[in-house]
């Protein structure tokens, strides 16, 4: 977080200020730090819910983009409905024919591959989907590259999301939040 460290170089700066001046008791210059110090802890506090928010904003709605069922074109609520009951049905289909495979991904590869070869040949769109979001979660690569292939705008919905996962995961790692505590006791220190 960028703006940890403007926070932290500006109050450095004015606790330097309060310190040289020669007119003030030190009584008057420890409390000018202490409401100097409070305030960049105020900003500091806020700046990081700020940056916490963005990130998890970033995360739903990147997700949404990669797992979202795409009603464009449907003209009333009904339409939408229908759409999402439709898709539910792909879904159901994939899993059941997914699940017999257990542990073994090679078997739910195979399944997911031959769902999507005959979603793509009678264009249900709806059963690729399907079995693209059964290829994510199950983490099978080739499924989902196989899908994003002729796919170039979900391909860049999915980088974004990966993206952002990887930012969220980035700022929950133990160097960051490290970072984070180290930048706190900088900050209440004088």
């Amino acid at each position: 977080m960028a703006d940890s460290d403007q926070i932290l170089q500006e109050r450095n700066a004015k606790v330097e200020e309060i310190r040289g001046y020669a007119d003030l008791t030190e009584e008057a210059k420890a409390h000018r730090v202490s409401l100097v110090t409070e305030k960049a802890q105020a900003e500091y506090a806020e700046a990081k819910e700020a940056e916490q928010r963005r990130i998890e904003e970033n995360v739903i709605s990147s997700r949404k983009a990669v797992y979202g069922v795409p009603t464009a074109g449907a003209i009333s609520a009904g339409e939408v409905a229908q759409i999402h009951d439709a898709f539910r049905s792909a879904w159901a289909d994939v899993q059941i024919a997914t699940s017999s495979a257990g542990a073994d991904p090679g078997r739910a590869q195979t399944e997911l591959a031959a769902i999507l070869d005959q979603a793509e040949r009678t264009g249900d769109s709806l059963l690729a989907r399907a079995a693209y979001h059964r290829g994510l979660d199950l983490g099978l690569q080739p499924v989902v590259d196989r899908y994003l292939q002729s796919r170039p705008k979900e391909a860049r919905s999915l980088e974004r999301y990966n993206a952002a996962l990887e930012e969220e995961n980035r700022s929950r790692s133990l160097g960051h939040l490290r970072g984070g505590a180290l930048t706190e006791q900088a900050l209440g220190g004088a």
